[in-house]
């Protein structure tokens, strides 16, 4: 599915969002102003903004509170994705040398932290407290994610409640914050709020769960980074979860000693990869996806059609069908 035919009920939205977004990132510290420009030019899909000019438009049109709410969704995430890579150690980003790479995990931090101050600065642009409590709770969930997934005990108590916590705290309360903002910007409907952010929270789940299923099934090339990275990186998410459910108890203290114990090679990837196809964790996964899609879509039925809603539908597709 091209992405292209579902930007084009906000095109010109988007485009404004990117000509203020480049904008709005800018520093009077020549080292800053080169580290922000090398994060501006490494673009994602824009998906959050995306999902805050369509939300809108479905609900009635667009404003300057709806750009002011996508630039704001937009810094708080690529924040926390600068901050998650220094976590994770990561080395690429969207195929790209991440900024810790290039420069050091201490730059990262602080570029991390500046775009955190300019979120902040950029909240009082919304001119509603209904939309800075929503960010503000955003943040506050995503925050909480980083540090379940932080805490040692983590794995030992890890189970499907758990994860989905996680997901839902990391991932999806982003996803909904946006389709709220989107729809705050136009109504005052508080029915109307509710069910965004019901939306966003299922959209969000399934796009998560899409994105850990790529990590077993996807091409290295295409996703940018190598494939079993989570399970270098000593993550169990949902298809191994769902295997060590199902294995006998040998064989899953055998896997799940990997974890924690050092980094992992290649063949010891490659088992757990093999392991959990063998026991059922990625067919589980996709009807997991496909369920959190499907409440997703069923929630935009109440909605009259329109080009937004037809692209909302479409975006539900493109989310649990994208190869990276």
């Amino acid at each position: 599915m091209d992405i292209k035919a579902i930007t084009a009920p906000v095109d010109i939205q988007l485009a404004e969002f990117e000509n203020a977004f480049n904008k709005g990132l800018h520093s009077n510290i020549p080292l800053a102003e080169k580290v922000i420009r090398y994060v501006a030019d490494k673009k994602g899909k824009r998906l959050r903004p995306l999902l805050v000019f369509l939300t809108a438009q479905m609900h009635g049109g667009t404003n300057e509170q709806t750009l002011a709410s996508s630039l704001v969704i937009e810094l708080l995430h690529t924040a926390t994705l600068i901050h998650d890579d220094v976590v994770d150690d990561s080395d690429l980003r969207r195929g790209s040398p991440t900024i810790n790479n290039l420069w050091n995990s201490k730059i990262s931090i602080l570029i991390g932290d500046y775009l955190f101050s300019k979120t902040l600065s950029s909240m009082v642009n919304m001119k509603n407290l209904e939309a800075i409590a929503i960010v503000s709770a955003a943040a506050n969930k995503i925050t909480e994610g980083e540090l379940l997934q932080m805490d040692k005990s983590y794995l030992e108590g890890l189970n499907e409640a758990v994860y989905f916590d996680l997901i839902s705290k990391k991932t999806a309360s982003l996803f909904s914050a946006s389709c709220q903002l989107g729809a705050l910007s136009v109504t005052d409907e508080i029915i109307a709020r509710k069910r965004m952010e019901l939306f966003g929270e299922n959209l969000g789940i399934a796009f998560q769960i899409t994105d850990d299923l790529l990590d077993y099934t996807g091409d290295k090339k295409t996703l940018g980074k190598p494939t079993g990275n989570d399970i270098r990186e000593n993550k169990i998410t949902l298809p191994l979860l769902y295997a060590l459910a199902k294995a006998e108890k040998k064989l899953q203290e055998s896997i799940l000693s990997k974890f924690g114990n050092g980094k992992k090679n290649d063949q010891d990837v490659d088992n757990i990869i093999s392991f959990t196809c063998d026991y059922g964790g990625i067919d589980y996964s996709i009807q997991t996806v496909k369920t959190f899609a499907d409440r997703a879509a069923h929630i935009l039925t109440t909605y009259a059609d329109s080009p937004a809603k037809n692209s909302l539908q479409d975006l539900v597709t493109f989310t649990i069908s994208r190869d990276k």
